[in-house]
């Protein structure tokens, strides 16, 4: 197979993707993504001959082979310094552990990678076996007898007999089957649920079986395997922030927890030894002491190449903590020990922590130099960060990446979701990211099409598999898993960027139409209006008009309210703090995440803003005006602001 010269990927923005520097792999052009266009890997078309018979010849596209990843040009300076050691605050991407993880990874993913690299090139025949596994699987099942699964003979016939659900429509079953032990949605139990926040006050608690979770331990290793093949971001430790796995328990006594908790405790061996924080610290329950303590283990260690948690505002709050609290955090390094209320509940050892006087005056002199520490005085030897980059993530990467050691890649994470691991990124230097299609079986619908007929009983005939999907195009996801999710709804837009083969690279956009997720709190329309009309009553008013919106760039939510009545002046201004509260109360209580995200300093206060009256009418008038039907009008009573073209600005009631 010939090579091609080397070329260089163009970066999306808000958001890179590191460079192609040695990555030798054939490229396309998709001329019609939005924005710039970007390259992805793509298969040679040649077949047969002993070349193409060889194992790692037969994947498409010559991606390399387990050493070829390319390092930076800071990591090369290092190279070239000592000897070819690659140091990494104490430890060497050469050294014996590294090699050993490496070749952990490969033994256990190379196969693994190989067999979804195949799979791309056959998606259909692929998304086939996959829904045939699943239906055989649970046919048994009460959902299965149901809709006929045992009669059920391809894609075709599914989506005619199942209806598109909610985890409203398979609440109850979930419920059921979790308390009785009856078959109601799958033929295995479940043992596990991931937690999330739902449409209502109670929490969606999605069943994972034990088959489910040794899928997640397997693409666990195979997005390590990819990151380690690729990247020398391994090479030292692991910062990952994340969710505890265990939260409690069901009725029936089946433990539930965050997802990415979860995707943490089922990390192997080999890489488990590379994290900086232990477990037990997201078990800290006090959010601000959590943080404190992170901040304090990462000031620590100085040996950390890669960071990782799900959204980036994380380590924006992260380090706003440890400058916040500096003399308390240095002052714990120098001592070996964790500040007063940071303790694990039940544990009195120190999570690891050691006494490092040396590494606490260093820290300190830089700090008194620079007033203000980042994250590359801390890592300097800071290689990747491995975070979500889509949706409303790409302006917190914008504030996060001057934090980072010069030229620091950030390396898209994945569609992952508490119901679904939906892409693996099995190229992080280019960001490909195509579906676990060998798992789970995905449905598309065209964006524009699915939001018109969102009221048509008939709309989930509109769906489109894997393998119709149009480079640059915006899709709705439904999901169908073998935990017992059948076309589920995931109301995630996600968008074509390129193809592996003939399998597209997916990139998360955003929320669907009536939810908002800032820093994954993941708010319903459904919640804003059950709140915003209690919290008017209390105050004995009522509000003829309201919208809420997300404002992405200062991470809070602005309520734009008409009142029947708003008073002026001093009792204006605390209507308006009495009517914030009381709303941001309702939504802590109804959702899990909001409240989370508000206590850890991740979302701002809500802040309400009063509207002169009249201002629900003209708000009409021009959505009408700019296309909307009139005999149709919705109120979208949440959106981003973003979204919003209506400047409420110039509609707010006198002061």
């Amino acid at each position: 197979m010939a090579q091609l010269p080397h070329q260089r990927t163009g970066t999306a923005p808000l958001a890179s993707l590191g460079t192609a520097g040695g990555v030798g792999s054939q490229l396309r052009q998709q001329p019609h993504h939005l924005g710039r266009a970007v390259r992805h890997p793509v298969p040679s078309r040649r077949r047969g001959g002993r070349a193409a018979r060889s194992a790692e010849l037969r994947l498409p596209g010559r991606l390399p082979g387990p050493d070829a990843h390319p390092l930076d040009s800071r990591t090369r300076q290092a190279s070239s310094r000592n000897g070819d050691a690659v140091v990494t605050g104490g430890s060497a991407t050469d050294g014996l552990s590294y090699r050993l993880l490496r070749a952990g990874l490969a033994a256990a993913s190379g196969r693994t990678y190989r067999g979804l690299v195949r799979a791309c090139a056959d998606p259909r025949a692929v998304q086939d076996q996959v829904l045939q596994r699943i239906l055989s699987d649970n046919a048994g099942s009460v959902f299965g007898t149901d809709h006929r699964f045992g009669s059920i003979a391809g894609f075709e016939d599914y989506r005619r007999a199942v209806p598109v659900q909610t985890y409203e429509d398979l609440r109850e079953a979930i419920e059921r089957q979790e308390a009785t032990g009856q078959r109601c949605l799958t033929a295995e139990q479940p043992v596990y649920y991931n937690q999330t926040s739902g449409t209502v006050a109670e929490p969606k608690n999605i069943p994972l079986t034990k088959a489910g979770l040794a899928r997640i331990q397997r693409l666990q290793r195979l997005a390590a395997y990819t990151l380690s093949r690729r990247t020398a971001a391994l090479g030292g430790k692991v910062f990952a922030v994340t969710g505890a796995a265990h939260e409690g328990t069901m009725p029936a006594g089946t433990p539930y927890g965050s997802a990415s908790g979860l995707l943490y405790a089922s990390q192997g061996k080999l890489l488990r030894r590379r994290y900086v924080l232990p477990a037990p610290v997201s078990d800290i329950a006090d959010y601000d002491a959590r943080y404190l303590a992170m901040a304090v283990l990462g000031a620590a260690d100085g040996s950390v190449t890669t960071m990782a948690t799900a959204n980036p505002s994380t380590f924006i709050r992260l380090m706003d903590v440890l400058n916040d609290s500096a003399d308390v955090v240095l002052d714990a390094v120098a001592a070996g020990r964790l500040p007063a209320g940071c303790n694990v509940p039940g544990r009195d050892d120190q999570l690891g922590l050691r006494a490092d006087p040396k590494r606490a005056a260093a820290l300190g002199r830089r700090l008194e130099v620079a007033g203000r520490l980042t994250y590359a005085d801390i890592w300097s030897n800071l290689r990747a960060v491995v975070t979500w980059t889509g949706g409303s993530c790409g302006l917190a990467i914008e504030r996060l990446q001057p934090m980072l050691t010069l030229d620091c890649p950030v390396f898209e994470l994945g569609y992952l979701a508490s119901e679904v691991s939906g892409t693996v990124n099995i190229d992080p230097i280019e960001g490909s990211c195509v579906a676990t299609l060998q798992d789970n079986l995905f449905e598309f619908a065209e964006r524009d099409g699915w939001e018109a007929a969102a009221d048509d009983a008939d709309r989930g005939e509109q769906t489109c598999t894997l393998a119709d999907l149009e480079a640059g195009r915006d899709y709705y996801v439904i999901v169908t898993t073998a935990d017992g999710l059948y076309r589920y709804d995931m109301n995630d837009i996600v968008r074509v960027t390129g193809f592996v083969d003939r399998t597209p690279v997916l990139s998360f956009v955003q929320k669907g139409k009536g939810v908002t997720s800032i820093t994954g709190e993941k708010l319903y329309e459904f919640q804003v209006m059950s709140a915003v009309t209690a919290a008017v009553a209390e105050f004995g008013t009522v509000a003829p008009f309201f919208i809420m919106l997300a404002d992405v760039a200062e991470s809070r939510y602005t309520l734009n309210v008409e009142l029947a009545s708003t008073p002026a002046g001093p009792q204006g201004v605390e209507l308006a703090g009495a009517l914030s509260s009381s709303v941001e109360e309702a939504l802590r209580q109804t959702n899990v995440e909001y409240d989370q995200k508000r206590a850890s300093g991740r979302l701002a206060a809500l802040r309400v803003r009063f509207l002169a009256a009249g201002t629900g009418d003209e708000f009409r008038r021009q959505r009408v005006a700019d296309g909307q039907r009139d005999v149709q009008f919705k109120y979208l009573r949440l959106q981003y602001s973003a979204d919003c073209s209506f400047r409420f600005d110039d509609f707010a009631a006198p002061a």
